[in-house]
């Protein structure tokens, strides 16, 4: 089997696409400010050391060390990795006839999804372990190769681990079959990635049913069953977590933090961070001696889609 080689390193922009007809999937390294870009072909994504920057379909990504992310091949992802970064990828060109997920079945555990979360424990040392054994790899310079098989099969297999938690929640959507059922969560993880993937402001339930393509009432309700929460729930968790990082890691006030999250004004901002925390931002910034363990908390991030709350 034939693959693209790719590793963009510092500062270069390679795009992961061959003529057209070739259709090969690519093994993908970026690091040090180098730039990737997708089209036509889902991805996954795992950042194995530092951060990167990634935009696609589904909003912008703030990826950190240890993160995944898996996306449809009508994500179109453009990434760039910090100047410490370092990300693994592997593109699946679309395959013809109906299927689910990705359309990849990963050695017998299913198909992919889309989704976001963290890598297992010791998953990012054998991540860049296998990908450099898959086929030769050199700074700046796309290329075909002969892929060794059962590396990448390892590799399949590490991709289908992280997603474990994932699988666990197909049962929860409706549908007769496991075949329509794994449609149904393809379409309510891409809507969660889209919520994910747009912290800067509330986004509507109009815009997630269209994402899944199904009604209001169908889309609320399923994303409820699945999620254990509503959607515009979510949609607060998530843009909160961004806040409190935000209030930790910069130098943003408090109400450039909230409105870099979405929030009107401060009094809401300030409202809604306290019954969520159960302090004010102001001493979750700083936390005083004494205070309530909720001010050392960031809660969940709304990233990591790998456990039944995402």
């Amino acid at each position: 089997m034939q693959m693209h080689t790719i590793w963009s390193d510092r500062g270069t922009v390679h795009e992961a696409c061959g003529p057209p007809g070739a259709e090969l999937p690519a093994l993908m390294l970026a690091s040090r400010g180098g730039s990737l870009a997708v089209a036509a072909a889902a991805s996954a994504w795992l950042v194995l050391r530092g951060g990167a920057r990634l935009e696609c379909r589904e909003g912008r990504f703030s990826l950190a060390a240890g993160q995944w992310l898996v996306l449809e091949a009508e994500a179109r992802p453009l990434l760039h990795a910090d100047d410490d970064g370092l990300v693994a990828a592997i593109t699946f060109p679309p395959r013809p006839g109906p299927g689910s997920g990705l359309g990849l079945a990963a050695t017998g555990d299913g198909p992919l999804f889309p989704g976001l979360g963290s890598l297992a424990p010791g998953a990012r040392a054998a991540a860049l372990r296998l990908w450099r054994g898959c086929a030769p790899f050199a700074r700046n310079v796309a290329g075909v190769h002969t892929v060794d098989r059962p590396r990448l099969e390892a590799v399949l297999r590490l991709l289908a681990a992280q997603q474990a938690g994932l699988r666990g929640l197909v049962d929860r959507c409706p549908g007769r079959s496991l075949h329509r059922r794994r449609q149904m969560f393809t379409r309510m993880q891409r809507a969660w990635l889209y919520l994910a993937g747009n912290l800067d402001r509330p986004v509507r339930l109009a815009e997630l049913a269209e994402r899944g393509n199904v009604s209001i009432w169908h889309f609320t309700k399923t994303f409820h069953a699945l999620y254990g929460e509503g959607p515009q729930a979510a949609s607060s968790r998530m843009r909160l977590a961004k806040a409190a990082r935000l209030l930790r890691s910069s130098r943003l006030s408090i109400g450039e933090a909230g409105a870099a999250c979405g929030f009107e004004n401060n009094c809401s901002f300030s409202r809604a961070f306290r019954a969520h925390f159960g302090v004010p931002p102001s001493l979750y910034r700083a936390p005083a001696d004494g205070a309530p363990e909720a001010a050392n908390q960031t809660g969940t991030d709304g990233q990591a889609v790998a456990s039944l709350h995402p």
